[in-house]
C-alpha cells in the first residue's frame, strides 16, 4: 500500500454540525496495536475510523525517508515468541515484507513496511489529528480533536501510551482499573547519521555520549539500500540530559562532536521517543470499561514491544467483537 498521509482527511464525509460520519469503532493510534485491532474489527464487519497525531501509520515502527537512503529511527527488529503472533506474521513473510528468523522479525525494505501493509483504507484513516477530549452523548462516544472537529462511534479503542490514555479518558477512567502509573517507559534519543566512510559504530556512539547504546548500520539489514547510514539509540541515562533540548540544536551538537574527532558527516538528524520501551507493564492483556464501550490496549501490557502491542490489541478486538 502507498503510505497514508494527512491528505486523506479530504476524502471524508462530514455530517451536520461538524461531526464526522459515525463509525462502529473509533481507534486512537496507528501503531501495531491500532493496526492489529483495525484489521480484526473490519474483517468482522465493523466500520472503523483511526485517528493518528503523526503524519502516517506505524507508531514506533517508523522510517525516515532521505535522499541518501533513509533511516529506521524506530523499531528495526522485534521479538516473535507467541505462536499466535508468528501465525499472524506468516502472511507478510510469504509476501516478502518481513524476514523472520530465530524468533526475530525485521521489515523490509524499510522499518515501516509492515505497518504500511497493515494500513487502513484511506477513508478509514485521519493523520495529524490529535484528540483533545472524549465525551458520551445519547449512548454514543464523541471525540473532539484540537481543530474542533467531532467524531462519533459506538465503541472506542485507545492504543496510545498509558499516560496519554489516562489523560484522554480523564473522568472516564474506570475506577476499577489498575493505576495507570503501574506502566513506566524508557525514553530514547535517536541519532541518524550518514558518514562518508563506515567506521566503528561503538566508537562513534561513544563520541556522542550515547552510553550503552544500540547501534545499527542500515545497510546491514535485509533489503536496504547501500550506504554508510548509522542509527544510534541512546540508553536512558544518556538520553535524560537531552529531553528538553531542541532537536535541531541536538543534531548540531552531535554533528560537531563527530566532526571534531575527524569524522566526515554527510547528514545527521535527531529524534526523541518519550515512550520508547516499556519498563514496567500493567497486569492483564488489556482494559475493558465496566460501564462504557471503551477499551485500552497497547505495548504497556507487556515487555516485548511490538509483540506485546499485538497481543494486547488482539485481546481487546476479540472482546469488542464478542460484545458487539
Amino acid at each position: 500500500k502507498e503510505p497514508i498521509s494527512g491528505l486523506s482527511l479530504f476524502s471524508h464525509n462530514m455530517c451536520k454540525d461538524g461531526i464526522e460520519m459515525a463509525r462502529d469503532v473509533l481507534i486512537i493510534g496507528s501503531g501495531m496495536a491500532g493496526l492489529t485491532a483495525y484489521n480484526m474489527l473490519t474483517k468482522a464487519g465493523l466500520s472503523c475510523l483511526m485517528l493518528e497525531k503523526a503524519r502516517g501509520v506505524g507508531g514506533r515502527m517508523s522510517h525516515r525517508r532521505h535522499d541518501l537512503g533513509g533511516y529506521d529511527h524506530g523499531t528495526s527488529f522485534f521479538k516473535v515468541t507467541s505462536p499466535i503472533f508468528k501465525k499472524f506474521l506468516q502472511t507478510y513473510v510469504d509476501q516478502g515484507i518481513l524476514d523472520l528468523d530465530g524468533g526475530v522479525a525485521v521489515a523490509k525494505p524499510a522499518g515501516n513496511n509492515l505497518a504500511r501493509a497493515m494500513a487502513p483504507k484511506e477513508a478509514d484513516f485521519l493523520a495529524q489529528k490529535q484528540v483533545a477530549s472524549i465525551t458520551e452523548d445519547a449512548g454514543r462516544l464523541q471525540l473532539k480533536d484540537t481543530d474542533g472537529v467531532t467524531y462519533e462511534g459506538t465503541k472506542l479503542l485507545i492504543t496510545c501510551p498509558m499516560p496519554q490514555a489516562k489523560t484522554l479518558l480523564h473522568n472516564h477512567w474506570d475506577q476499577s482499573w489498575p493505576d495507570a502509573g503501574q506502566v513506566s517507559y524508557r525514553p530514547v534519543v535517536t541519532i541518524m547519521a550518514t558518514m562518508v566512510a563506515r567506521g566503528d559504530e561503538l566508537g562513534l556512539a561513544k563520541l556522542m555520549g550515547a552510553g550503552n547504546s544500540t547501534n545499527l548500520w542500515e545497510a546491514d539489514k535485509p533489503g536496504r539500500q547501500e550506504g554508510h547510514r548509522l542509527v544510534v539509540h541512546f540508553d536512558e541515562d544518556a538520553t535524560m540530559p537531552w529531553l528538553q533540548t531542541d532537536l535541531k540544536e541536538l543534531a548540531g551538537i552531535m554533528s560537531r562532536r563527530l566532526a571534531d574527532a575527524g569524522n566526515q558527516v554527510l547528514d545527521l538528524q535527531a529524534h526523541r521517543w518519550l515512550y520508547a520501551h516499556t519498563k514496567t507493564a500493567m497486569d492483564g492483556g488489556m482494559l475493558a470499561h465496566r460501564d462504557l464501550p471503551i477499551w485500552v490496549a497497547g505495548d504497556g501490557f507487556g515487555l516485548n514491544g511490538v509483540e506485546s502491542a499485538f497481543l494486547s490489541a488482539h485481546a481487546a478486538a476479540s472482546d469488542m467483537i464478542k460484545k458487539r
